[in-house]
């Protein structure tokens, strides 16, 4: 990319939240000073109050849909959830996404607000790379259509269920039956979110494997396991009372059913994620995990010796 010959950028944004809504409204205000093409969401157009020039002739609005579509790159104003939401529109595209964050670091949206700028000209010089990651597709019983997922697909209990029984199958090869809240399929990407809070491992995102956790299970043998990105995992799960719930990245699909089966596994399609403008992910990791460094021999972050 060039600045003779930029790309068309796509904007996207958390309209609950005003931070992410003044932030838009400067990016936008810049990416008109500069002369280059963009697209904003509508939703996110219609909350910000002010006179934007040149409307039509360098820059005009659509739907999430048509933003993926139609642009280059795509940069989401929010968190990770606002992030999790945009890709669901952008993976059917192939479309880049840059994550911007509104003041906590996240392993999705790296980048601070203050650094949009920055990031916008470094894209548009190509200094930057693009990581592809495993994302899950889903079917399950009474459920019309393919769903996906670039974090988790979950299944749970939901309503008054106490727990739920649950029979786990990997290639049709049967794993283990408990009884538990729940059981999570995580791509390597999501192992620090839901998967990492139930105790499941940190798997690096470029590894080629998919993690499969148990929510509270009631033994204690039941603990994750880390299977091939190829595997096809089938989950049959059960509630005597209440019911069970189906998410996708945090989005409840179907929920009150006396039982589901689900078939999960890795999807053709992949998340195209814009890197090497923020942290990298060990530090991400460092510093959302609070991992300790032993400070008594050095104040900095040691580096690997170079024979």
């Amino acid at each position: 990319m060039s600045t003779q010959n930029p790309s068309v950028f796509g904007i996207m944004g958390n309209v609950g939240k005003d931070a992410a809504l003044a932030a838009v409204e400067s990016t936008m205000q810049y990416l008109i000073r500069r002369e280059i093409p963009f697209l904003v969401e509508e939703e996110v157009l219609r909350r910000i109050d002010t006179d934007l020039s040149r409307r039509g002739e360098l820059w005009r609005d659509g739907s999430r849909d048509d933003v993926a579509r139609e642009a280059d790159v795509v940069m989401t104003f929010g968190g990770d959830g606002t992030l999790l939401a945009v890709v669901q529109h952008t993976l059917r595209y192939d479309t880049p996404v840059l994550g911007v964050n509104l003041g906590k670091l996240g392993f999705l949206a790296d980048v601070g607000v203050e650094e949009v700028l920055w990031a916008i000209e470094e894209i548009m010089q190509g200094n930057h790379s693009i990581e592809h990651r495993l994302t899950l597709s889903g079917t399950m019983t009474d459920y019309p259509e393919e769903f996906f997922a670039l974090n988790d697909i979950v299944l749970a209990k939901s309503g008054s269920a106490k727990v739920i029984s649950i029979d786990a199958f990997v290639d049709g090869a049967f794993l283990a039956s408990f009884h538990a809240d729940g059981i999570i399929i995580s791509t390597p990407t999501g192992s620090t979110a839901y998967s990492l809070a139930t105790g499941g491992p940190v798997v690096v995102p470029s590894s080629d494997a998919i993690v499969i956790s148990p929510i509270s299970a009631h033994t204690l043998t039941a603990r994750p396991v880390i299977v091939s990105g190829d595997s096809r995992i089938s989950v049959c799960a059960r509630a005597e009372e209440g019911g069970v719930m189906v998410m996708s990245d945090g989005n409840v699909l179907v929920q009150g059913k006396e039982a589901i089966d689900a078939e999960i596994s890795r999807s053709h399609q992949s998340v195209a994620l814009i890197k090497q403008l923020g942290p990298n992910y060990f530090e991400t990791l460092r510093r959302k995990l609070v991992w300790a460094q032993d400070g008594r021999n050095r104040s900095e972050t040691p580096t690997p010796d170079r024979a």
